[in-house]
């Protein structure tokens, strides 16, 4: 039975006629993006909100939630093309600037969960949702953020946690998700007339494997944590290091530690797939692979980084899976 791409595209509460469209996400990616080409523009305005649902006839969601960026006129005459990015662009956008050069922006006291909803708030981003951590900024000096972006300021609350700071749909989410597949699989994916795997690729490397972690804070603080890795020479060390104010109590060096060495000490496998689209495919999913010629048998993966995209061929995606 043929499947009928649908895609419905609203700017500012206005559907808008759509040629073409694109998202992309990925687990590194600070903010989800969309790319969408139209040959009408008339009210669309910068910073606009954006709402993009995809899909087909009869099965389609909403999977993209932002703000205008860039409207541009493409190489076609008369075709235009906006480009949008996800909530996050506002804690990149806005800048920690105190009046008083020596009075900096600071928190006392406070948790990590905490801090980093504060920053969000600096931006105007209020919808959020934080995993308790158990870690405590700001004891013995404030914890200070100045000339920075407020997005600057939470990556270096993550660096030390192994934490990921990312939007879904327009709520701002703070946890741990390391890269690797976790409980059910949301799709599967198979090859064969029956299947929606188009094209495969699998590849296995030590590019980011990390098997030594160094970690140094406030008033010497220093914790290192490292084992031997099956997968680098006898006695060999990749060194991952952490370093901020911010960690100022010894067992927060020691935590910080043990959980980027989690988070890096592993071979890095990776499967590129082109598939049928599917909107309930997201950034951090697990999903299910079978394909005999890479010897995957109902394999679990990890969606790091996910590309939908509607046009003239049909509804595609493209994705990079971990584990």
């Amino acid at each position: 039975m043929t499947k009928t791409p649908y895609k419905a595209v609203t700017i500012g509460g206005n559907p808008i006629d759509i040629l073409n469209i694109e998202v992309s996400n990925g687990h590194k990616q600070t903010c989800a993006r969309c790319s969408i080409e139209t040959d009408d523009i008339t009210g669309v305005n910068l910073n606009q909100e954006i709402l993009v649902d995809i899909g087909y006839v009869g099965n389609h969601g909403q999977i993209f939630k932002g703000y205008v960026d860039e409207i541009s006129e493409t190489r076609m005459p008369g075709t235009y093309s906006i480009e949008g990015r996800d909530i996050l662009k506002k804690a990149i956008e806005h800048f920690i600037v105190s009046a008083d050069i020596e009075v900096p922006w600071c928190r006392s006291h406070i948790t990590a969960e905490g801090l980093v909803e504060d920053l969000l708030n600096e931006a105007q981003i209020y919808a959020y949702n934080g995993d308790v951590t158990h870690f405590t900024f700001g004891i013995q000096c404030p914890a200070e953020f100045n000339l920075m972006s407020s997005w600057d300021a939470i990556s270096q609350i993550c660096n030390i946690l192994a934490y990921n700071c990312f939007a879904v749909t327009g709520t701002v989410y703070f946890t741990r998700v390391f890269p690797i597949p976790s409980g059910a699989p949301t799709a599967n994916f198979t090859v064969g007339n029956a299947g929606n795997i188009l094209t495969i690729k699998y590849n296995y490397n030590t590019e980011n494997l990390r098997n030594r972690v160094v970690v140094f804070g406030y008033g010497g603080i220093y914790a290192e944590r490292k084992v031997a890795s099956p997968y680098l020479p006898v006695d060999f060390y990749k060194t991952a290091i952490v370093s901020s104010e911010l960690i100022e109590q010894q067992s927060m060096a020691d935590d910080s530690a043990q959980y980027n060495l989690q988070l890096y000490n592993k071979l890095t496998e990776s499967l590129h797939i082109d598939a049928e689209g599917d909107h309930t495919v997201k950034c951090r999913d697990t999903v299910s692979v079978t394909e005999p010629f890479t010897g995957m048998s109902a394999d679990h993966w990890f969606v790091f980084s996910i590309n939908h995209r509607i046009d003239d061929a049909g509804y595609k995606m493209s994705m990079s899976l971990s584990r």
